[in-house]
Protein backbone atom coordinates (compact mmCIF):
# COMPACT_ATOMS: atom_id res chain seq x y z
CA UNK A 1 0.00 0.00 0.00
CA UNK A 2 1.23 3.43 -0.96
CA UNK A 3 2.92 5.17 2.30
CA UNK A 4 0.50 8.21 2.18
CA UNK A 5 -2.65 6.41 3.30
CA UNK A 6 -3.66 3.31 5.47
CA UNK A 7 -6.15 1.29 6.45
CA UNK A 8 -8.15 1.09 9.40
CA UNK A 9 -11.78 0.33 10.98
CA UNK A 10 -14.54 2.76 9.97
CA UNK A 11 -17.10 1.99 13.00
CA UNK A 12 -17.44 -0.54 16.13
CA UNK A 13 -18.15 -3.84 15.94
CA UNK A 14 -19.33 -6.68 18.28
CA UNK A 15 -18.39 -10.34 17.79
CA UNK A 16 -19.15 -13.65 19.83
CA UNK A 17 -18.14 -17.31 19.94
CA UNK A 18 -18.92 -19.99 22.12
CA UNK A 19 -16.79 -22.65 23.40
CA UNK A 20 -17.32 -25.05 25.99
CA UNK A 21 -20.31 -23.59 27.31
CA UNK A 22 -17.06 -20.33 28.07
CA UNK A 23 -18.44 -16.79 26.45
CA UNK A 24 -16.14 -14.85 24.42
CA UNK A 25 -18.00 -11.24 22.91
CA UNK A 26 -15.54 -9.27 20.96
CA UNK A 27 -15.47 -5.53 20.62
CA UNK A 28 -13.30 -4.20 17.27
CA UNK A 29 -13.10 -0.38 16.71
CA UNK A 30 -10.86 2.52 15.59
CA UNK A 31 -8.75 4.67 17.82
CA UNK A 32 -7.24 7.40 17.35
CA UNK A 33 -3.78 6.78 20.06
CA UNK A 34 -3.62 4.94 23.63
CA UNK A 35 -5.49 7.22 25.43
CA UNK A 36 -8.44 6.85 23.27
CA UNK A 37 -8.39 2.64 23.43
CA UNK A 38 -7.81 2.94 27.22
CA UNK A 39 -10.99 4.80 27.69
CA UNK A 40 -13.02 2.85 25.57
CA UNK A 41 -11.50 -0.73 27.18
CA UNK A 42 -12.54 0.75 30.26
CA UNK A 43 -15.89 1.13 29.33
CA UNK A 44 -16.22 -2.02 27.94
CA UNK A 45 -14.81 -3.97 31.32
CA UNK A 46 -16.96 -2.03 33.19
CA UNK A 47 -19.86 -2.76 31.41
CA UNK A 48 -18.61 -6.48 31.85
CA UNK A 49 -17.87 -6.33 35.12
CA UNK A 50 -18.47 -9.88 36.04
CA UNK A 51 -16.42 -11.47 33.59
CA UNK A 52 -13.67 -13.60 33.90
CA UNK A 53 -11.06 -11.84 31.67
CA UNK A 54 -10.89 -8.57 29.76
CA UNK A 55 -8.00 -9.15 26.65
CA UNK A 56 -6.98 -6.79 24.22
CA UNK A 57 -4.49 -5.86 21.60
CA UNK A 58 -4.39 -2.37 19.58
CA UNK A 59 -2.03 -1.09 16.86
CA UNK A 60 -1.06 2.30 15.82
CA UNK A 61 0.89 4.32 13.59
CA UNK A 62 0.86 4.91 9.78
CA UNK A 63 2.77 1.83 9.26
CA UNK A 64 1.23 -0.09 12.35
CA UNK A 65 4.74 0.09 14.04
CA UNK A 66 3.12 0.64 17.74
CA UNK A 67 1.28 -2.42 18.70
CA UNK A 68 0.36 -3.86 22.36
CA UNK A 69 -1.30 -7.24 23.01
CA UNK A 70 -2.41 -8.06 26.95
CA UNK A 71 -3.60 -11.26 27.96
CA UNK A 72 -5.12 -10.42 30.92
CA UNK A 73 -4.83 -13.16 33.18
CA UNK A 74 -5.47 -15.68 30.41
CA UNK A 75 -1.68 -18.33 29.83
CA UNK A 76 0.64 -15.94 28.28
CA UNK A 77 0.21 -15.96 24.24
CA UNK A 78 -3.47 -17.24 24.65
CA UNK A 79 -5.35 -14.15 23.99
CA UNK A 80 -3.69 -10.52 23.48
CA UNK A 81 -1.23 -11.95 20.62
CA UNK A 82 -4.15 -13.87 18.58
CA UNK A 83 -6.52 -10.59 18.03
CA UNK A 84 -2.99 -8.67 17.72
CA UNK A 85 -2.54 -11.51 14.41
CA UNK A 86 -5.72 -10.36 13.84
CA UNK A 87 -5.68 -6.58 13.12
CA UNK A 88 -2.08 -7.25 11.91
CA UNK A 89 -2.92 -10.03 9.06
CA UNK A 90 -5.25 -7.41 7.99
CA UNK A 91 -3.20 -4.53 7.73
CA UNK A 92 -5.02 -2.42 10.17
CA UNK A 93 -3.87 0.54 11.97
CA UNK A 94 -5.27 3.13 14.33
CA UNK A 95 -7.34 0.21 15.60
CA UNK A 96 -8.38 -1.84 18.77
CA UNK A 97 -10.04 -5.42 19.78
CA UNK A 98 -11.29 -5.95 22.93
CA UNK A 99 -12.71 -9.17 24.19
CA UNK A 100 -14.43 -10.07 27.25
CA UNK A 101 -14.27 -13.58 28.61
CA UNK A 102 -16.98 -15.02 30.60
CA UNK A 103 -15.93 -18.61 32.35
CA UNK A 104 -18.22 -21.64 31.66
CA UNK A 105 -16.60 -24.39 33.96
CA UNK A 106 -14.71 -25.95 31.28
CA UNK A 107 -11.01 -25.49 30.95
CA UNK A 108 -10.12 -24.67 27.60
CA UNK A 109 -6.44 -25.63 27.11
CA UNK A 110 -3.90 -23.32 25.35
CA UNK A 111 -4.44 -24.42 21.64
CA UNK A 112 -8.71 -24.05 22.51
CA UNK A 113 -8.21 -20.21 23.82
CA UNK A 114 -5.89 -19.01 21.24
CA UNK A 115 -8.88 -20.45 18.94
CA UNK A 116 -11.63 -19.40 21.02
CA UNK A 117 -10.33 -15.60 21.07
CA UNK A 118 -9.06 -15.52 17.21
CA UNK A 119 -12.40 -16.73 15.95
CA UNK A 120 -14.38 -13.89 18.59
CA UNK A 121 -11.83 -11.20 16.68
CA UNK A 122 -12.48 -12.22 13.52
CA UNK A 123 -16.44 -12.57 14.04
CA UNK A 124 -15.78 -8.45 14.93
CA UNK A 125 -13.73 -7.35 12.03
CA UNK A 126 -16.10 -9.28 9.87
CA UNK A 127 -19.16 -7.65 10.69
CA UNK A 128 -16.79 -4.01 10.42
CA UNK A 129 -16.18 -2.13 7.68
CA UNK A 130 -12.18 -2.01 6.68
CA UNK A 131 -11.92 1.85 5.06
CA UNK A 132 -8.46 3.73 3.42
CA UNK A 133 -7.63 6.75 5.09
CA UNK A 134 -5.69 9.28 3.28
CA UNK A 135 -2.70 10.58 5.12
CA UNK A 136 -2.86 14.59 4.67
CA UNK A 137 -0.72 17.60 5.09
CA UNK A 138 -2.66 20.68 6.85
CA UNK A 139 -1.04 24.05 4.62
CA UNK A 140 -1.51 27.48 6.01
CA UNK A 141 -1.88 30.40 3.01
CA UNK A 142 -1.75 33.85 2.70
CA UNK A 143 -2.49 35.03 -0.49
CA UNK A 144 -4.74 38.08 -2.28
CA UNK A 145 -8.24 38.20 -2.62
CA UNK A 146 -8.15 37.35 -6.72
CA UNK A 147 -6.91 33.75 -5.81
CA UNK A 148 -8.37 32.60 -3.33
CA UNK A 149 -11.23 30.96 -5.22
CA UNK A 150 -8.81 29.49 -7.40
CA UNK A 151 -6.92 28.03 -4.28
CA UNK A 152 -10.35 26.91 -3.03
CA UNK A 153 -11.09 25.44 -5.77
CA UNK A 154 -7.54 23.27 -6.33
CA UNK A 155 -7.93 22.29 -2.73
CA UNK A 156 -11.23 20.58 -3.46
CA UNK A 157 -10.44 19.13 -6.90
CA UNK A 158 -7.19 17.42 -4.70
CA UNK A 159 -9.70 15.62 -2.66
CA UNK A 160 -8.58 18.08 0.30
CA UNK A 161 -10.77 20.53 2.44
CA UNK A 162 -10.92 24.39 3.41
CA UNK A 163 -10.40 24.26 6.60
CA UNK A 164 -10.78 28.33 7.39
CA UNK A 165 -11.04 30.76 5.80
CA UNK A 166 -10.50 34.75 6.40
CA UNK A 167 -11.10 37.34 4.06
CA UNK A 168 -8.76 40.28 4.53
CA UNK A 169 -5.62 41.66 2.66
CA UNK A 170 -4.01 39.33 3.09
CA UNK A 171 -6.45 36.40 2.61
CA UNK A 172 -5.55 33.74 4.77
CA UNK A 173 -6.64 29.96 4.45
CA UNK A 174 -6.44 27.30 6.30
CA UNK A 175 -6.56 23.81 3.51
CA UNK A 176 -5.77 20.12 3.57
CA UNK A 177 -4.43 18.20 1.10
CA UNK A 178 -3.24 14.38 0.42
CA UNK A 179 0.79 14.15 1.67
CA UNK A 180 2.13 13.27 -1.21
CA UNK A 181 0.51 16.12 -3.39
CA UNK A 182 1.06 19.17 -0.59
CA UNK A 183 4.86 20.07 -2.21
CA UNK A 184 3.60 20.05 -5.57
CA UNK A 185 0.13 22.32 -4.46
CA UNK A 186 2.44 24.62 -2.46
CA UNK A 187 4.90 25.63 -5.06
CA UNK A 188 2.17 26.01 -7.82
CA UNK A 189 0.53 28.65 -5.46
CA UNK A 190 3.91 30.19 -4.60
CA UNK A 191 4.41 31.03 -7.90
CA UNK A 192 0.97 32.25 -8.22
CA UNK A 193 2.24 35.02 -6.11
CA UNK A 194 0.74 33.41 -2.61
CA UNK A 195 2.41 33.18 0.94
CA UNK A 196 2.28 29.17 2.00
CA UNK A 197 3.47 28.15 5.35
CA UNK A 198 4.86 25.37 7.51
CA UNK A 199 3.51 21.67 6.61
CA UNK A 200 2.25 19.77 9.05
CA UNK A 201 1.73 16.02 8.64
CA UNK A 202 -2.18 15.38 9.83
Amino acid sequence: MPTDRYLTLASESEGIYREKASKFIAYAFPIGDEEAFTVRCAAIAKEHHTCRHVCYAWVLGEQGERYRANDAGEPAGTAGKPLLRQLQGANITFAGIVVVRYFGGTLLGKGGLVHAYAEAAREALAKNTIIEKVLRSTIHIACPYSIVEAIKNDVIKSGGEVLNAEYGEPCVLMVTVARDRSIAFSEKWILAGARVGAVQAK
